[in-house]
């Protein structure tokens, strides 16, 4: 602690999860959870500002994923 005074240091943290990765994985895999429920759109790069950052600030309560597209294929 002495040296993040003295050195005037920011400390920050964060939340994070352990060994929860394989458990997802494996109930994504099996199908027990959907993922198309969580995606909220599927954009090309050229409407990110418009349809991809506008909807999450302005939609934020029902907005979760916005799956972008450099190329705009595959959508």
């Amino acid at each position: 602690m002495a040296k993040l005074v003295i050195k005037e240091a920011n400390l920050l943290g964060t939340i994070a999860y352990n060994n929860t990765h394989p458990k997802t994985i494996d109930l994504v895999s099996t199908g027990k959870i959907k993922l198309d429920q969580f995606i909220t759109a599927k954009i090309g790069l050229n409407d990110l500002i418009d349809k991809g950052f506008d909807t999450l600030i302005h939609h934020n309560e029902t907005a979760v994923k916005i799956l972008v597209s450099p190329t705009g294929k595959g959508l």
